[in-house]
This record gives C-alpha cells, sequence and structure tokens, in this order.
C-alpha cells in the first residue's frame, strides 16, 4: 500500500499532519509512506520533526510548483501539474481543502484523507468540501458535533483522535530560552488575519504604544503568518521598528509563529478569533478577548472561547483586562478546562498514533 502525505499549504500544515506520518511508519513498516512538498522551504521543518522519530527517515519528493498571483490559483497549478504522480497512490493524506478540487480526478480506488490544522470555535470547520474526504480525523468531540450536524462527516468515515500539533509539541518540548531577560509577565497578542474579524488594524499599533508606554508587562507580537504574508518590505519594516528590546518583541514570519514557543511561553494570552488560544490553553492561564468589530457573541457557538476570560472593547479597557487577569482568572479555569478538553480532546499525548491507527484500519477495510 502507498501512502502520500501530501503539502501544497502554509510551512506550518507540517506539525498538524506529518506526525501521522511517522506513527503510521512506525505502526506499519511495510506501508510505502511518501511525502511530497512544493518548495525547499518546507525540509528544515521536517528535518526538525523526524529528529523526533528515529525510525522516520522520509526522502521528501519536490512538486512541480504551480506559479499564480493568488495562493489559491498557485495551490491549483501545482496539483494539475502534478496530478499523474497523485494518481498512484492508494491513499493521499491531506492537512487543506484546496486537494478537494482534483477528488474526481484521482484513481476510482484513491481514498483521499483529511487531517484539520486546527481546533477553533469558528463555523470555518463547517466546510461543504469535507464531503470529498473519504476519511476525517477530527480533533475533539465539539467538532465532531457540529460536523455531523452540518452532514459533512458520516459515521464510519471519521475518527475522533486529538489535537497533533499539540501531540507533537509535546513530545519535544523542552525548556527553551526565556523571551525576555527579565522577570515581567509575558503577555502574548495574536491578532487574526482576516480583516473582518481581526483586532490588528483598528487596534494593533495603540496596543503596542500602549505597552511601550509601561513597565508592568512584556509583550510578545504574534499574529497569524497570513497577516503580513502580502505586505511590502517597507510595510513590514513599519511595524518591526516598534518593537523594544528587553520589552516588546515582533514577529511577523518565523517559525516560532507556529511552533507554539509563544503560547507556551506566555502568561497572558490576548487574541481575537484566532484558533491559537486553545494552543495557550495546553496550561490553563489568563485569556483576554479583544472585540474590534462590536460583536454580538454572546451565545454564539462561533464565539465560545470568548467566554474563557474577560472581553474588551478598546486599548484601555484591554489594559485594565490585564491588571485584573489573574486574579479574576479562578472565575474561569474550569471553563477552560472544559472547553480544552471538548476542543482537543484533553491531553493530546498520543493524538498523532491515534490518527495513524484510525487511517491504517480505514484502509484495511
Amino acid at each position: 500500500m502507498r501512502i502520500l502525505f501530501l503539502f501544497i499549504g502554509e510551512t506550518h500544515h507540517l506539525l498538524h499532519s506529518l506526525p501521522i506520518a511517522a506513527e503510521l511508519q512506525e505502526l506499519s513498516p511495510q506501508t510505502d509512506i511518501c511525502i511530497a512538498v512544493p518548495g525547499a522551504e518546507y525540509l528544515p521543518i521536517i528535518e526538525r520533526l523526524t529528529s523526533a522519530y528515529p525510525l522516520f527517515r522520509p526522502e521528501p519528493v519536490l512538486l512541480k510548483r504551480g506559479i499564480g498571483r493568488r495562493r489559491h490559483r498557485s495551490r491549483l497549478l501545482t496539483l494539475f501539474q502534478n496530478l499523474r504522480f497523485l494518481r498512484s497512490f492508494d491513499a493521499i493524506v491531506v492537512p487543506e481543502r484546496t486537494t478537494t478540487i482534483i477528488r474526481h480526478f484521482l484513481g476510482r480506488n484513491t481514498r483521499l484523507i483529511f487531517t484539520p490544522h486546527g481546533a477553533g470555535d469558528r463555523a470555518i470547520m463547517l466546510d461543504p468540501r469535507d464531503r470529498f474526504f473519504d476519511f476525517v480525523l477530527v480533533a475533539g468531540n465539539k467538532s465532531e458535533q457540529r460536523l455531523l450536524e452540518a452532514g459533512t462527516i458520516t459515521p464510519g468515515h471519521y475518527c475522533v483522535n486529538g489535537y497533533v500539533k499539540m501531540d507533537f509539541m509535546k513530545r519535544i518540548a523542552k525548556t527553551g530560552p526565556r523571551l525576555f531577560d527579565n522577570d515581567r509577565p509575558v503577555v502574548v497578542y495574536t491578532p487574526h488575519f482576516r480583516t473582518e474579524l481581526s483586532s490588528w488594524p483598528r487596534f494593533g499599533r495603540e496596543l503596542i504604544g500602549a505597552f511601550s508606554r509601561q513597565e508592568r508587562y512584556n509583550l510578545v507580537v504574534a499574529p497569524h503568518m497570513r497577516l503580513f504574508h502580502g505586505a511590502s518590505q517597507a510595510a513590514r519594516d513599519e511595524i518591526l521598528s516598534l518593537a523594544v528590546p528587553g520589552k516588546i518583541l515582533i514577529d511577523l514570519d518565523s517559525p516560532r509563529l507556529t511552533d507554539m514557543t509563544y503560547t507556551m511561553g506566555a502568561d497572558i494570552y490576548v487574541g481575537d478569533v484566532s484558533s491559537q488560544v486553545y494552543e495557550f490553553l495546553l496550561e490553563p492561564r489568563p485569556c483576554i478577548f479583544l472585540d474590534a468589530h462590536d460583536t454580538d457573541w454572546r451565545d454564539n457557538p462561533d464565539y465560545r472561547f470568548w467566554t474563557l476570560g474577560d472581553v474588551a472593547s478598546d486599548v484601555v479597557d484591554l489594559m485594565r483586562a490585564i491588571d485584573r487577569a489573574p486574579e479574576r482568572h479562578s472565575q474561569y479555569r474550569n471553563l477552560q478546562i472544559e472547553a480544552f478538553a471538548d476542543s482537543v480532546g484533553g491531553d493530546p499525548s498520543g493524538a498523532a498514533e491515534r490518527g495513524a491507527r484510525a487511517i491504517l484500519e480505514y484502509l484495511d477495510k
């Protein structure tokens, strides 16, 4: 049996799916596991990940890369330029949905398997394209229930296995270097990239300015990697110039944005709608949410995470909320533990192995 783990999206998708390939190889050494990526920029992450699995030594295939002005078009071109190669596998495992466009161009016996790359609350998880997958891995009970209600997964064609990225990060976690050379509490700010949802356009610079004028906290600005993806170098330099050595760290594109360095190293979380809040809640800690759009969020399942901490409507309110967050955390701690378990199944240990076993059992049928 030949199984392809295909990556045509952002490099951080590797952390959500490649550990499953490593576990699958250990469970079934006779299975031919192939890794395919569209560029050399993926290779350092593959090397880092495989260092945690001594028996897993893949030789990644570099795909013919489609070039397009738009991200989606580039992915489509990559898929169609490599269609002959893709058709040679019994199963293709992907962490994105664009690949469903070639579903009917694959061989009749090629199974398409989905490993999602997040466990947030927003309805983005309810994507009709999921119906084109033969099998889906689901992080937790929350996602399982919503996907079943939407009809995008069906019994016998999915498995609840946990959060693979957290499983991997726990496996390799060691005490890393401190983010700051002082003892001030660290606040991490993770604005989303979609303008209609993000707090960055309205509050980002004002938030950084407020932290630059105080001496009680350190700040890490760690946006979604796509927030500044299309920005000019001048625009990026302008934001980076707002950093303050020893107090404000701004990271727009390094691997630390996606390997949980900042969410594991912070004391207080500030965000809007990023699913990174659940990575932060691997250990329950104070959270604050910044509402930049006068959102009617109460009783809205897409904003369940906003029940896990205070919600601020401006930067002045935010700074007050940060000051009182430690003493108010007792009101949210149990809610955080419950929401975390519902979203990623509690302790993520073993998520990759459970996913690998589920894929093998499904294909064996």
